[in-house]
């Protein structure tokens, strides 16, 4: 796909997906009297996770989701709001990084992953230094002014909030084009930092390939703490999606995620949850501190 990238406004615009992808790619059904798709948020979760190929090209629904997703969306979120906070605070992750206080209100359903497919190596090879901080793509202040998305997550795990969570922020086709101006605040969007190059065997000007593997893990953690927080912030876990797939069937639909380990980022969302409830026991406390001596 082809990416229009304003570098010096650092504004995402829009990516237009080649004149060859299939009209097949169909949009899960979304009903506009509820404003939800259709089916139980496990069901519209297997369809709005379909794998994501290249330019755009969307797998079949999954059957089952990796674990702790599939026993988790839809469900009260029954993790300590203290002891999420006593996280935040050990780990010295400010508001300002995860979208503002923790305060229950947030109507959105629908959390949107995608990435910002910038910039475009065209036939170059990605640098070597894509992961480490001297990766100017990897400054947040770059990001920290785009209103593109809630969120923008470096390659380096960590995050931005150019939005609060409960501000309705429009960032999909589905939304702009389809639903209008009732859409606004149903979904959050988080733009993962991710380069793109050009598929030699593509149109010009593509920017059909991601780097393997798409995203790294600080990325993913970073990414199931966003999560968390913003399903914390509504009260149940909320449905986690793909960008290409909510945009599925629109014209100049987009392709992102790219190249994204779902079962890797629900091992560290699992993770992260038992880090989380285990905050403030006394036998972590004790552990902590026998590990800082």
């Amino acid at each position: 796909m082809r990416t229009r990238f304003c570098l010096g406004a650092f504004a995402l615009l829009f990516i237009f997906a080649p004149a060859h992808l299939p009209a097949a790619e169909t949009r899960c059904p979304f009903d506009e009297t509820k404003l939800e798709f259709v089916g139980s948020p496990l069901e519209q979760a297997k369809c709005l996770l379909r794998p994501v190929a290249e330019f755009g090209l969307l797998g079949q629904p999954l059957t089952t989701l990796p674990g702790p997703l599939e026993s988790l969306i839809g469900r009260p979120v029954t993790v300590n709001k203290e002891k999420l906070e006593h996280y935040l605070e050990q780990h010295a992750i400010q508001e300002t990084e995860i979208g503002g206080a923790i305060t229950n209100v947030l109507r959105a359903k629908y959390f949107v992953i995608h990435d910002v497919s910038a910039p475009n190596y065209h036939a170059q090879s990605f640098p070597t230094n894509i992961n480490d901080a001297d990766w100017k793509w990897n400054d947040l202040n770059r990001w920290r002014s785009n209103q593109a998305a809630h969120f923008f997550v470096n390659r380096l795990g960590q995050s931005v909030a150019p939005h609060t969570l409960t501000t309705p922020w429009r960032a999909t086709k589905l939304e702009s084009r389809v639903l209008g101006e009732k859409s606004r605040g149903l979904f959050v969007h988080t733009e993962l930092i991710q380069p793109r190059r050009a598929d030699p065997q593509g149109h010009p000007g593509n920017d059909g390939i991601a780097p393997l593997p798409g995203f790294t893990e600080a990325q993913l953690d970073r990414l199931a703490l966003l999560y968390l927080v913003a399903s914390m912030e509504h009260g149940t876990w909320m449905v986690p999606a793909y960008h290409a797939a909510i945009d599925a069937g629109i014209p100049d639909g987009h392709d992102d995620p790219q190249n994204f380990d779902l079962t890797l980022w629900a091992n560290r969302l699992a993770a992260l949850l038992e880090t989380v409830r285990a905050e403030g026991d006394p036998l972590n406390q004790r552990n902590t501190d026998f590990n800082r001596r």
